[in-house]
C-alpha cells in the first residue's frame, strides 16, 4: 500500500474512532461551574441514545410521544438521580433545560451551594444503568484550578470534591 493510501486510512480510522467515542452511549461529560455572582452551573451532555434509554427504563410505564415530554422526563430523571450535597445537605438542582442533538445537554444553571462548604459529594445516579458508563467529571470553582474526576461503578459514580 503505498503512502498517500496509508494516510487517509490512518486519518480516516481516527476520526471514525474519535466520533464514535464522543457520541457513545456509555460515555458522558458533566461540568460543574461556579460563576461570577458564586452560583453554580452544571451541565451534563452525553449521546441522546444514551439519556432515551434511561428515560425509557425510569418511566416505562409513561412513555414519551413528543419531544417535550421527553425533555420533562429526562428533567425529572436526572433531578431525582443526580444529587449534589454540602455540608451534610442536599443541593436543588432548580430548573433545567434539554437541548436535544445527537449529543444532547442538560443544563441546571442557580445552584446555591453554602459559602462555609469546602467540599461537595457529587453522585451521578443518572447513567448508573447504562452497562460499562463511564463519566468524566470536570469541576472549576471560580478564581481556582479546575479538577477531573472519572465517575463509574467502582465509585458508584461519587466523587467528593474540595472546592475552597
Amino acid at each position: 500500500m503505498n503512502v498517500v493510501k496509508q494516510s487517509v486510512l490512518f486519518i480516516t480510522l481516527l476520526w471514525w474512532s474519535i466520533s464514535v467515542h464522543a457520541h457513545g452511549f456509555d460515555y458522558s461529560v458533566v461540568r460543574l461551574t461556579e460563576t461570577e455572582n458564586h452560583t453554580w452551573r452544571l451541565a451534563i451532555t452525553s449521546s441522546l441514545d444514551a439519556f432515551r434509554k434511561e428515560v425509557r427504563l425510569h418511566f416505562s410505564k409513561t412513555p414519551y410521544t413528543t419531544p417535550e415530554e421527553f425533555n420533562e422526563q429526562l428533567l425529572n430523571h436526572i433531578s431525582a438521580t443526580l444529587s449534589i450535597n454540602a455540608e451534610l445537605k442536599s443541593i436543588p438542582l432548580g430548573e433545567g433545560t434539554v437541548s436535544l442533538g445527537h449529543e444532547t445537554s442538560v443544563v441546571f444553571t442557580q445552584i446555591k451551594l453554602p459559602k462555609s462548604a469546602k467540599q461537595v459529594v457529587l453522585t451521578n445516579g443518572a447513567v448508573k444503568d447504562i452497562y460499562r458508563h463511564t463519566t468524566k467529571l470536570i469541576v472549576t470553582p471560580w478564581a481556582a484550578n479546575k479538577q477531573s474526576f472519572i465517575l463509574n461503578k467502582s465509585n458508584n459514580f461519587t466523587a467528593t470534591i474540595p472546592i475552597r
